[in-house]
């Protein structure tokens, strides 16, 4: 009997052990999970790319087989993130029936749709490149399996070449083009032609909003490039100039749900050739494209975003760019903002929504400006109004943050209060005392009339005056 038992027990544990080896989410986890991790998302916060909404996984099943196979070193992007790392190679550990299980399950989980796997498929990727004895690299796996178009908000897009030396944009309606072809990707690219120099080109088609409201869209070229949208022009670039960020411009169009005729313009001089174009709503975190390239810059410093903190306001004491070097920003509750100029001595701008990045400054002591993180922003002034004998004193903060900037003018000292008032609203209180008594009477201007309602503030000594600015 025991003799009996033994044997069962066996045999039990031998088919357990078949079972669990045959599992797909149990032998993911069991040779991937350490790195990319049980959910997909890359172990230890993140310092791992991505298996879970990877553009990788879609398009053909061999690059994710001969990734498995011979692994891969270098340089790699998921998800609009670079990664650094190698994965060593499974070829020589995993034979075709784990491989086939493995990927099936990376595939198909996490919200995944990428293709699904055949054996014969990975026995004919392992013949395929037997003789590879090293990694992969981005690079090459890209040449080889391209990773597939994303579809864009363009429809029935046309493309128009002309030829021409312009240095702005033409009137194209004086000009005949030398064709025009249909653009059935969606992708505004520049390399339909193979031409360097001296050439235009202009698409028509349509932008499909998927719901009514603003869209944001940005614009960077080499050399000009114009964006028109239900028959306005949104945004320009003229003239001959490089594509290096210093040109690149955004703005605002409120779209209709469905169609709107979309047109765009690109002109060409000599040496370096370049559009970018992208696209986004307010409910977006990033821009998407409508051309091969990103116009924007990849960052080299991470997001540090400052919000203010249980109903506290939060201050940045670095260079924000619409102000001068020593500007102090201040982030209100409620996504309201200020940064005050110390050289000039009075607030320059307010914006609306998030208050700053300050990834920029707090990252090995980045330099440059930093623009305001919010979307809509209002430049009150960038001149001294005060008398040239009127030095900035520093600032005094109340229990909430909340900020009185200090400047003596002689013997007198104006005081310079903000604090966030009714919602979206931030209210201004200028008061000025002497010892002596003796000040005149001082027209301190306010900024934007659209914002505040009034352009000047009367203020006698003593009398404090306070004034509310709305930030819509």
């Amino acid at each position: 009997m025991t003799k009996f038992l033994s044997a069962a027990l066996t045999i039990t544990i031998a088919l357990s052990s078949q079972l669990l080896a045959n599992d797909p989410e149990q032998l993911y986890n069991l040779h991937c999970g350490a790195c990319h991790g049980a959910d997909g998302q890359g172990a230890t916060g993140g310092a791992f790319p991505p298996l879970a909404g990877s553009e990788w996984v879609h398009g053909t099943p061999k690059r994710s087989i001969a990734i498995l196979l011979n692994g891969i070193h270098g340089p790699i992007e998921v998800r609009k993130k670079t990664y650094n790392l190698e994965m060593p190679p499974q070829g020589d550990v995993l034979d075709d029936d784990k491989i086939t299980a493995i990927l099936n399950y990376v595939h198909t989980s996490w919200g995944n749709k990428g293709e699904t796997f055949r054996r014969d498929m990975v026995r004919n990727v392992r013949a395929e490149f037997a003789d590879r004895k090293t990694h992969w690299t981005a690079p090459e796996l890209l040449k080889l399996f391209p990773l597939p178009v994303k579809e864009t908000p363009l429809k029935n897009l046309t493309s128009q070449i002309y030829l021409g030396k312009w240095d702005k944009i033409p009137e194209f309606s004086k000009l005949k083009a030398e064709n025009i072809e249909e653009e059935h990707d969606g992708i505004i690219d520049i390399s339909i032609t193979p031409l360097k120099e001296n050439f235009a080109l202009v698409w028509q088609g349509e932008f499909f909003a998927e719901n009514a409201g603003t869209y944001e869209f940005l614009l960077d070229a080499d050399d000009a490039a114009r964006i028109s949208i239900n028959n306005q022009p949104i945004l320009t670039i003229d003239g001959l100039g490089p594509m290096n960020g210093s040109r690149a411009k955004k703005a605002s169009a409120t779209l209709k749900e469905g169609s709107n005729p979309i047109r765009i313009e690109y002109l060409q001089g000599q040496a370096n050739l370049g559009l970018s174009i992208g696209w986004k709503t307010k409910e977006m975190k990033d821009w998407d494209l409508l051309t091969p390239t990103s116009p924007l810059p990849k960052k080299k410093y991470p997001d540090i975003f400052l919000t203010p903190d249980d109903n506290k306001t939060v201050i940045y004491r670095n260079f924000i760019k619409g102000t001068s070097p020593r500007a102090i920003g201040f982030g209100f509750p409620g996504n309201l903002n200020l940064a005050y100029s110390a050289d000039n001595l009075a607030p320059e701008i307010l914006w609306s929504g998030p208050f700053i990045n300050a990834g920029l400054h707090w990252t090995d002591r980045g330099q440059g400006f930093q623009e305001p993180a919010g979307e809509t922003v209002f430049k009150l002034t960038d001149k001294r109004f005060l008398p040239e004998n009127a030095k900035f004193k520093g600032y005094s903060l109340d229990p909430n943050g909340n900020p009185t900037f200090n400047i003596s003018i002689g013997d007198a000292t104006l005081t310079d209060s903000w604090k966030p008032g009714e919602t979206g609203t931030l209210i201004r209180t200028l008061s000025i005392v002497s010892p002596t008594g003796v000040l005149p009477v001082m027209e301190i201007p306010t900024g934007n009339a659209k914002i505040t309602g009034s352009e000047t503030i009367t203020l006698t000594s003593g009398t404090p005056a306070t004034i509310t600015y709305t930030l819509k």
